[in-house]
């Protein structure tokens, strides 16, 4: 999950401290704006970290339609030496139904803890909304484009990679010697980040079209 929530964060961060910058001078900053920065870093962290438990969870329930549209399974192909037929190779048991079972294990833990987190920080974000310096410009509208940002990231490559997966392994088939690409997981993370994306785009969409009004100045 790491390796693939950190470049997001990295390249939002990137595009929240350029509003930032932007906005530098303009607005005071407090305890409460201190505050209200920190709770929209983790609202963010709580966000992403929901909807990669969201894609897990899907990775599974595909995995339960058919487990190779999810997880690769042991293959064997002809070589030159045959297997001793008093002792074949065999996957383990289960071990397929275990992966599943452990993708939504995690992905439950992913989503119920990040939208846990995102509650809690979106609830104390409003707290502070109201006092000097709560809610200024550049930390409002900077958390929409983060969102923004990082979904659209993580979601539009997932999505076309899981796109091309899935036709490839209906329509291109495999070998012997080449075994089928599952598409279940890039898919799963494609169907939960998209409509994110669009919807926090929307929002700031519909955020720039109108004048921000900032707690007002001590």
């Amino acid at each position: 999950m790491l390796t693939f929530l950190i470049p997001i964060g990295v390249l939002g961060l990137l595009a929240w401290a350029a509003v930032g910058f932007r906005s530098r001078g303009t607005e005071p900053f407090t305890l409460a704006t201190a505050t209200a920065l920190y709770a929209r870093v983790l609202l963010i962290a709580g966000v992403l970290t929901s909807l990669t438990g969201v894609g897990t969870i899907l990775k599974a329930v595909i995995g339960f339609i058919n487990t190779g549209y999810s997880y690769y399974g042991l293959q064997y192909y002809p070589g030159p030496y045959p297997q001793p037929v008093s002792a074949p190779l065999q996957p383990a048991a289960n071990y397929l139904e275990q992966q599943r079972g452990q993708d939504l294990v995690i992905g439950i833990t992913l989503l119920v803890v990040g939208m846990v987190v995102a509650v809690a920080h979106l609830y104390l974000a409003r707290a502070v909304a109201g006092m000097a310096g709560g809610s200024p410009g550049w930390i409002a509208r900077g958390t929409l484009l983060a969102l923004t940002v990082m979904t659209a990231v993580a979601g539009l490559p997932s999505a076309a990679i899981g796109l091309y997966q899935m036709l490839s392994y209906f329509i291109v088939g495999t070998s012997q010697y080449q075994s089928q690409q599952p598409w279940g997981e890039p898919l799963g993370l494609g169907i939960a980040f998209v409509p994110a994306w669009i919807y926090f785009m929307t929002r700031l969409v519909q955020d720039l079209r109108r004048p921000h009004m900032g707690a007002p100045a001590p």
